[in-house]
């Protein structure tokens, strides 16, 4: 099976301001629970357009995991969760694919 490296980022904060710890930390639970680990990459800062033309900056953590690439269903429905949870327009998630791990 392939294994693929999957980054995500997680907005510390709603739209509306409202603190989002709660809902990382019960993504992290489910993704240590189903992939057995992850990597938090940092604080990343980003903006971008809202529907109605204004700028939104955003503070995220910025996620890793290593899966089979079979189960990136199982993650993009963690993240799916996530989205359902806030007002978030959409999360961000990049796969790489063909990625040689070593656990040395």
């Amino acid at each position: 099976m392939a294994t693929v490296k999957a980054f995500f980022l997680l907005p510390r904060k709603d739209n509306d301001g409202r603190d989002l710890t709660t809902e990382i930390d019960e993504v992290e639970h489910e993704v240590f629970i189903r992939f057995d680990g992850w990597t938090r990459e940092g604080s990343v800062t980003g903006t971008f357009r809202m529907p109605d033309g204004s700028q939104k900056v955003d503070v995220s953590e910025r996620y890793m995991v290593f899966l089979e690439e079979s189960r990136l269903g199982e993650l993009e429905q963690i993240l799916k969760d996530f989205k359902g949870k806030t007002s978030q327009e959409a999360i961000y998630l990049e796969i790489q694919r063909d990625a040689e791990i070593r656990l040395i």
